[in-house]
């Protein structure tokens, strides 16, 4: 006989994708790593614009993204291009996720009518498809029958889907814009009608919902043309377009204000451009995965300053931000949230331990530096530094835009925005920033001037011989370079009483608590 489910065991199957995906994203943040096996790819990284180069390619980035990212979305039609060689590889990669435990979405973008829907269930969805994921993406524009169909199908077997709504494509704008002619959501746009199907799916599901809906970090201000809004919605949203596409930080923030906690952002190119060593990849997505966090963190934050009704039940990504700040008194009876400039010489773990802090600590912001010198392979505008031309950098210093700047080697000229730093330190948001000596002295004469109060770090090594042997374990500079920046490290040990607080990085751990330490006494921080 065949077992009947109970309603309990069928909202259970129903609900397993979303709790598994908010599971994963609690544990390792907001950051889903694109595997996009594009012909440029496959040659930066020697491996042949084949299928076996695609499926060589697929496995590094899985090694290096396990247990830093909530899950991985595939290009399909990177694979499709080889034929039935192709889908072999896709099949052999997907087997391989599911056994490391990573969660995959394959970025398909399917639809069709019913007999279309049994065939795409049977290759995505149903235990033993050759293609099994844990979610694919639909295109909605078959109509809400098809959009259903599907729907049920992925949820009926315990798997999730993601729905285009508002893709990251500008000229996507004009269509998913435009007003509906009938239907149940008759005068509203095409985006809101997908949406507002789309989350009723989720509002029997206690948490995140496993219906969720790809959302484009690019698209900006006109998000409010479409009438929808994000913070409504309770299933993930998938974002691409973040770095390589154009969007930034700013963008998260404008798009997602107020979610809470279900936006999972694409990353494929800046990671992959590091590549194809797996621990240079690890730290590419160590360390964008960051710089996301940071982003939405922010934009939940600003979305509960207006709100002050609390996180709702969805607050999966980002449970570890730290707590509110507290009336903790100083001498007048108030935090002093000073800003905090941190410095070292070379070869110190400086940016480990920032890097430490704010995985720990995702409410910490770290001022991105502006400069004239070029990209790097992998580098994004706004993540890495903010990348001015020369006539650019002249006006905005000129115009007193910036807290300090250096010229390096006599060839980059380097800065830090003020704005932000200012901005962010008005909101109560703990600020950091990470720049040499020569930078660090100049905004202390520059904060006297604009009556910024500062706290200055200093990160010393455990001895000068420890720091000799990290420089050179590093093997990134020749031993010139090696020799003209313990010179430099020298001078900067000599500077030390200049400072505040002194950080003996012995271990990196905690050099990064202590580090919080500081943090959370200025700004008035209890945990």
């Amino acid at each position: 006989m065949t077992h009947a489910s109970s309603e309990e065991e069928i909202k259970a199957m129903r609900s397993d994708f979303g709790l598994r995906l908010s599971s994963s994203m609690a544990k390792y943040g907001p950051l889903c790593v694109g595997i996009d096996p594009h012909r440029k790819n496959l040659t930066d990284w020697g491996y042949n614009v084949d299928a076996e180069g695609a499926e060589l390619f697929s496995m590094r980035m899985l090694q290096a993204m396990r247990d830093r990212a909530a899950a991985v979305k595939f290009q399909e039609p990177m694979f499709e291009r080889y034929g039935s060689k192709g889908f072999a590889a896709l099949e052999r990669v997907l087997y391989a996720a599911r056994q490391m435990g990573i969660i995959t979405i394959v970025d398909c973008l399917h639809g069709g009518l019913s007999t279309t829907i049994s065939a795409i269930a049977d290759a995505y969805f149903k235990p033993g498809a050759p293609l099994l994921a844990d979610a694919i993406t639909l295109l909605p524009y078959y109509g809400a029958r098809s959009l259903r169909g599907l729907t049920n199908e992925a949820l009926n077997n315990g798997r999730g889907v993601f729905i285009a709504s508002l893709t990251s494509n500008q000229e996507g704008a004009s269509m998913q814009t435009a007003i509906r002619q009938s239907g149940d959501y008759k005068g509203k746009t095409v985006a809101l009608g997908i949406a507002s199907t789309a989350q009723k799916f989720n509002d029997d599901i206690d948490g995140m919902g496993s219906v969720g809906l790809i959302i484009g970090a690019t698209i900006g201000q006109w998000i409010a043309d479409s009438g929808v809004d994000p913070a409504k919605f309770t299933g993930p949203i998938l974002s691409p377009g973040y770095g390589w596409q154009g969007a930034e930080a700013k963008d998260l923030k404008t798009v997602f204000k107020g979610t809470k906690g279900n936006v999972l952002v694409t990353v494929s190119r800046f990671i992959a451009a590091h590549g194809p060593d797996i621990s240079a990849l690890a730290q590419a997505t160590e360390a964008i995965a960051i710089d996301v966090r940071q982003a939405l963190y922010e934009a939940m934050k600003e979305g509960e300053d207006k709100e002050k009704d609390g996180m709702g039940t969805i607050t999966a990504s980002l449970q570890q931000t730290p707590a509110e700040p507290a009336a903790t008194p100083d001498d007048d009876g108030t935090p002093r949230k000073r800003l905090v400039v941190l410095t070292g010489p070379a070869g110190v773990g400086k940016g480990t331990v920032e890097n430490i802090l704010r995985k720990n600590h995702p409410g910490v912001w770290v001022s991105v530096s502006a400069t004239t010198r070029k990209p790097r392979p992998g580098e994004v505008n706004g993540v890495n530094y903010w990348f001015l031309d020369d006539q650019q950098f002249t006006d905005k210093e000129e115009a007193g835009d910036f807290l300090e700047t250096a010229t390096v080697h006599g060839l980059a000229r380097y800065g830090t925005p003020l704005k932000p730093v200012q901005e962010h330190l008005a909101e109560g948001v703990p600020t950091i920033l990470e720049i040499d000596l020569q930078g660090a002295r100049r905004v202390k004469q520059r904060a006297k001037e604009l009556g910024l109060e500062v706290v200055y770090v200093f990160i010393a090594p455990p001895s000068f011989d420890e720091l000799v042997r990290r420089l050179k374990g590093r093997g990134t500079e020749t031993p010139e370079e090696v020799a003209k920046r313990l010179e430099t490290a020298h001078v900067e040990l000599s500077a030390e009483n200049e400072f505040d607080v002194t950080i003996v990085n012995d271990d990196v751990d905690k050099a990064a608590e202590d580090l919080w330490r500081v943090i959370a006494s200025e700004y008035g921080i209890t945990e």
